[in-house]
């Protein structure tokens, strides 16, 4: 009888807009379980590794023979080693559904701001989506992703800050756990201090909003964060590292997540729609400002529009204000639109005969809400999420991705190898080789190579007058690039080269005499 009383009463509370969002969340995570097909995973994981054999933090490059003894700042040191972790654990079908776990925290966060700002239930979860998928460049198992979920939670926390819901002590560990977690939590630092510098501007300016005594609260708080993040194995360094990758010249040019957001494609097809919806809700004249959101979502901008890996923390940190402008697009239209004629016969029997809902209507509507998440609900996750958590199909994207039967090749020579590689290449190859099997010649950890040693390769992947000097001087004992790279072709005509290993994907080279 519990049992039956328990589910009447739980079907009583599955509403229509309870399905709505429940749908929302199942196919963000549907859509978030990724194959994992980024190249950088592998370093992560050989990060985890290495620090769990050392039992501490490496401080110089151990993984390359072009960069020895260039300092390395394990930034996301905490983020590796837990990545490492579950990756033993459960291998990459756990990893992939731990990060696509992340993304629905992080739409849960942006569903919360937009909901906070006023927007319908029906437009907030529409404009979730857009936004989920708007920063879906950046999805993969990887440590960045983290940021999504740390600026949401810092978003909501400064929002319930400011209502009065939450204490400003919470701030500090936070910072902290960021901080050891990404270098991305800089961005933290940074919403931060412009929420406080909106709100106290805001207060001096109108007395409107959080008094002087909050306001302090605020600004300790943050110094406390501040200070607390310097708490990790490389100090001040955790805070210098992201503002030398944010303006490197050749990192922005060159690798392609730090490039501006490409507005050809779906996603940001997307970004461009939120900053119509932006700028036309301002343009009503119908939304009211506090300075906080207009700041957050102007500094957020502009890195977003930097780089389309900002993309995701944009939407969030503009989430207040996107909302309120939606829902003042909203509350214009329906102003405009004439109202529907009736007929008076139709409308005296409408107010004769208003809508009710018994608790058997309830119940009713509860069951049919039940069964339509069930059946499209489990068919997304079905269809979408449960093959790419397959380990067969995670082993067929891999080798679809990665030189894994090159990897093998090197590994049979057993014997520790120069790899000259391709840029893609290195994370998987460092993962498989260190120790025994050799050192690559780069990865995608580029502010541990430098700009000499990057430009070099560039120098080898573009072919330019200088790559022959380029490998003279390091000397590789082999080289792996793509089976249709141009170098692939020069070098099969090479008598110093010859081929040890080719497929679809990629093709080995090992030079003449270098191998027993």
């Amino acid at each position: 009888m519990q049992v039956l009383t328990f589910a009447q009463a739980l079907l009583g509370r599955l509403t229509s807009r309870v399905l709505l969002v429940t749908l929302l969340f199942t196919a963000i995570f549907s859509l978030a379980a990724v194959p994992p097909l980024d190249p950088d995973l592998w370093w992560h994981l050989a990060n985890g590794r290495l620090m769990l054999a050392l039992g501490g933090w490496p401080h110089a490059d151990v993984f390359s023979f072009s960069a020895v003894g260039h300092p390395w700042i394990v930034h996301e040191w905490l983020a590796d080693l837990g990545m490492f972790f579950a990756y033993r654990a459960g291998g990459l079908p756990l990893l992939v559904a731990i990060f696509a776990l992340v993304v629905v925290v992080g739409a849960i966060c942006l569903y919360a701001l937009l909901r906070g700002s006023g927007l319908h239930p029906t437009a907030a979860v529409v404009l979730t989506l857009v936004g989920v998928l708007a920063g879906s460049t950046a999805w993969g198992a990887r440590p960045q992703l983290l940021n999504l979920v740390f600026t949401g939670l810092l978003v909501c926390g400064l929002q319930r800050y400011r209502e009065g819901r939450l204490r400003a002590w919470y701030l500090p560990p936070f910072l902290w756990l960021w901080a050891n977690l990404h270098s991305g939590f800089v961005v933290g630092l940074i919403i931060s201090l412009l929420f406080l510098g909106g709100e106290a501007f805001d207060f001096f300016r109108t007395s409107e909003g959080m008094d002087r005594r909050r306001l302090k609260e605020l600004g300790l708080a943050i110094l406390g964060g501040l200070g607390l993040s310097l708490v990790n194995p490389y100090g001040i360094d955790t805070i210098l590292f992201p503002l030398g990758t944010l303006t490197s010249p050749l990192i922005q040019a060159n690798i392609q997540e730090w490039a501006s957001p490409d507005f050809h494609s779906v996603a940001g097809l997307l970004f461009e729609a939120i900053l119509f919806i932006l700028l036309l809700g301002l343009a009503t004249g119908r939304v009211r400002l506090r300075s906080s959101d207009w700041l957050l979502a102007a500094a957020l901008l502009y890195l977003a529009l930097s780089s389309q890996r900002h993309v995701p923390l944009f939407v969030i940190a503009s989430a207040p204000l996107v909302g309120r402008c939606a829902q003042a697009l909203l509350d214009l239209a329906s102003s405009l639109l004439p109202a529907l004629p009736r007929r008076p016969a139709a409308a005296a029997a409408l107010r004769a005969t208003p809508v009710s809902f018994t608790p058997a209507n309830r119940l009713a509507l509860g069951a049919l809400n039940f069964a339509l998440l069930v059946v499209v609900g489990v068919g997304m996750l079905v269809y979408r999420a449960l093959p790419n958590l397959q380990p067969s199909a995670e082993a067929a994207a891999l080798s679809a991705a990665e030189p894994v039967q090159a990897v093998d090749s090197l590994l049979a020579l057993h014997r520790p190898l120069r790899l000259f590689n391709y840029y893609d290449f290195g994370g998987y190859a460092l993962w498989r080789l260190y120790p025994e099997g050799g050192r690559v010649f780069i990865d995608g950890r580029v502010e541990v190579y430098g700009p000499e040693v990057f430009s070099q390769y560039l120098a080898v992947n573009y072919l330019s007058s200088a790559w022959p000097d380029v490998l003279s001087r390091y000397r590789p004992d082999a080289i792996m690039m793509p089976t249709n790279h141009p170098l692939v072709t020069l070098l099969s005509s090479d008598p110093n080269w010859r081929v040890l290993e080719r497929d679809r994907l990629a093709t080995v080279f090992t030079r003449v005499g270098s191998t027993p």
